[in-house]
């Protein structure tokens, strides 16, 4: 309960508090603010409303500038999408200016390396379902302003092969799903720009995924597995990229983390920690000043230095021809952000 809430945080005189929780962010975060003595990082919008996320976040965002101003700093919605991809757009836009478009995709390849006859996921089974199946598909126009598309992303699909070919080789590539995602909503809501989100994992998953919503009209938590590369080991990896659209070029921001590079940690996982950690050492070694903050703001933090110190990051910048085509005039393999010792997580 709230009243329970609150006397632990000031029983326990807490400071610092970390939420990887799917509790009401609105809930969560007033309270916080109220109780005004600790900083808070939240890895993304949780709602109880039956709003899709896009409306609900702006709804959120809207209330939060008419609120009186947070006593603490607080990180906002970082992991590796959202968190990290925002800050490689930041990273991106210093370097070249504001694009005219921004694109994010992901393939997670992720499978168990014995066969299972559970289809799996590598991130909290009730929130891929949210993200996939129970709210609509959203793409961000610009600032506040969302198209919906309904029922949902299974119904609108692009194919990944134009977008990931320029930086990575696949004999086939897969379509992705349109979902929403916070890093869009904020980065377009900044920028008046717009943003989109296309995601797919597994093919085996995501056809079992599309025949078992033919055949019931619903997806249900029990219906997939997580994969955590703990008890059952995984292979494949998660693959996520950002695509900054100017007139004349086209510029790459992408990390792939395989599973058989980790021990006792999936890709994806370690890709969110780095955000997390990132956070982390950004709030307990930094200076932030009071207010709520997302992580493309925090370019003069340590926040960006982590980033690129724990996570290989390529940089490819692409000429655009008149037709359309790309070619490449520079890559680099592991882009580096700040100065100072490496931090390593």
């Amino acid at each position: 309960t709230a009243k329970a809430f609150t006397k632990m945080l000031k029983d326990r005189k807490i400071n610092l508090i970390l939420d990887l929780s799917d509790i009401d962010t609105k809930f969560v975060s007033d309270l916080i603010f109220d109780y005004g003595k600790a900083s808070y990082i939240c890895l993304g919008f949780s709602t109880a409303s039956f709003f899709p996320l896009g409306e609900a976040l702006n709804l959120w965002i809207d209330e939060r500038k008419k609120a009186p101003k947070p006593k603490m700093p607080h990180i906002f919605f970082t992991g590796m999408n959202p968190g990290t991809v925002n800050a490689w757009a930041a990273i991106g836009m210093k370097k070249f200016g504001v694009p005219k478009e921004i694109t994010e995709f992901e393939y997670d390849t992720s499978r168990f390396m014995k066969h299972h006859k559970e289809k799996m996921v590598t991130w909290c089974v009730p929130e891929f379902v949210v993200e996939l199946v129970t709210d609509p598909a959203e793409i961000i126009l610009g600032d506040h302003k969302i198209k919906s598309m309904y029922p949902n992303g299974l119904f609108y699909t692009e194919d990944l092969e134009p977008l990931f070919s320029p930086i990575w080789k696949l004999a086939k590539y897969p379509k992705g799903c349109v979902v929403t995602h916070e890093e869009c909503i904020t980065l377009s809501n900044k920028l008046d720009i717009p943003s989109r989100f296309i995601y797919t994992v597994n093919q085996e998953t995501m056809d079992f995924i599309r025949k078992t919503y033919e055949e019931k009209g619903m997806i249900e938590d029990k219906d997939l597995v997580l994969g955590n590369n703990t008890t059952d080991p995984l292979t494949g990896s998660d693959n996520i990229a950002l695509r900054l659209d100017y007139h004349d070029k086209a510029v790459y921001y992408f990390n792939s983390t395989a599973n058989e590079d980790l021990k006792e940690c999936s890709g994806t996982d370690y890709q969110v920690c780095v955000g997390v950690y990132a956070a982390l050492f950004t709030l307990l070694t930094g200076d932030l000043k009071p207010g709520i903050h997302y992580t493309e703001d925090l370019l003069d933090t340590l926040f960006p230095k982590f980033l690129t110190d724990n996570m290989m990051i390529q940089e490819f910048v692409f000429e655009k021809a008149k037709d359309g085509s790309l070619k490449q005039i520079s890559h680099n393999p592991h882009i580096n952000y700040g100065k100072g010792e490496f931090i390593k997580i």
